[in-house]
């Protein structure tokens, strides 16, 4: 029945979004017309469509911003002129392409020590998050957009938490997912919370930050 019920809701999805993107609350109004979802139920919270989601490559995209903004849902474009998104597969020929000072930079980094003003438990998984980005697809995408290594992992030289407004992307994920990456700006997924955020790239003066790798212990 499972198997059944996502094949309808894949099907919707095809049809619904061949065209071009589609607002979420446009594919809740869609879906709920075609009786695939209760009166209170969104498509980002149906299990049924997250996994048909998931099964069809479909990206959520920012539709706007500020308090008039929203998201919507964008299948996978064939078209070779059209910007590939961050989930996008990277031929591993492309690996090259990242700078040896963010491989050799992570390298470095031990979760068993901790800056002095780090809890120990969000350190490590800070680390855990920098591999996982460098084993990524949105690493390649970064050196291609320019991202610089202050811009990822930068920080302040103390009391590094307190200022995550200075802070690097990496410093953001906090065990969630980067789905998304521009230029200017990236979606970071926290499925903990459920919920996605966006962070705008920084451009702060290199003195005012340090790199995670060369904090006082």
């Amino acid at each position: 029945m499972t198997r059944a019920r996502e094949a309808v809701a894949s099907d919707f999805l095809r049809k619904a979004l061949a065209a071009k993107a589609v607002g979420v609350p446009q594919l809740d109004m869609m879906a709920r017309a075609a009786g695939l979802l209760g009166e209170r139920q969104s498509i980002t919270q149906a299990k049924v469509f997250r996994r048909a989601k998931n099964s069809l490559d479909i990206r959520s995209i920012r539709d706007g911003f500020g308090a008039g903004g929203g998201w919507a849902w964008e299948l996978p474009r064939r078209s070779e002129e059209r910007e590939p998104c961050a989930s996008s597969v990277i031929p591993q020929s492309m690996e090259r392409l990242l700078p040896r000072e963010w491989v050799q930079g992570v390298a470095r980094l031990d979760q068993n020590r901790p800056p002095a003003d780090v809890p120990r438990h969000r350190w490590r998984q800070f680390v855990d998050d920098c591999n996982a980005f460098l084993n990524s697809p949105e690493a390649d995408r970064a050196a291609q957009l320019g991202w610089n290594t202050m811009q990822l992992f930068g920080c302040k030289p103390r009391y590094h938490l307190s200022y995550l407004g200075e802070a690097g992307l990496l410093w953001h994920v906090n065990g969630g997912k980067i789905i998304e990456l521009h230029r200017t700006w990236a979606v970071i997924d926290d499925p903990v919370n459920r919920s996605q955020g966006v962070f705008y790239r920084r451009d702060i003066a290199k003195e005012r930050l340090m790199l995670p790798w060369t904090l006082p212990l």
